[in-house]
């Protein structure tokens, strides 16, 4: 069974890019364009890993890990950050929040695949 990634990304551009590849490597990837609804998608579609866009309209990615921390919706080590500045204070107290990782925009596509592969490599396989 393919693991289920879930982007949460307001940049359609780095949204299909990164979906199309990541079909291509095998994974079953779903694509939420706002914070807000990706803390319902968090919840609904159970992922297996979540890579979380910084900055969006709305609720920001720090929000959204804040509130999957506080309502407990999945292990913030399974959580990989994108954004297009530069390692920031809270892009800190979000790795102190747990996540597993951060890549700077614009993504080098193999570098997420290894980050991916590496927060995936011990998780048990769905029932």
């Amino acid at each position: 069974m393919s693991k289920r990634i879930l982007l949460i990304d307001d940049d359609s551009n780095v949204a299909n890019y990164v979906k199309f590849r990541l079909q291509k490597k095998g994974y079953d990837i779903h694509h939420i364009d706002n914070g807000l609804d990706g803390v319902d998608g968090i919840k609904n579609l159970k992922p297996d890993l979540v890579i979380l866009d910084m900055m969006m309209p709305g609720i920001d990615g720090r929000e959204v890990a804040e509130i999957v921390s506080e309502e407990k919706l999945m292990d913030l080590s399974r959580i990989i950050v994108l954004s297009g500045k530069e390692v920031s204070e809270e892009v800190k107290a979000l790795f102190d929040l747990g996540i597993h990782d951060y890549l700077q925009k614009p993504i080098n596509i193999d570098n997420l695949v290894i980050r991916i592969e590496r927060a995936l490599a011990n998780l048990p396989e769905k029932e």
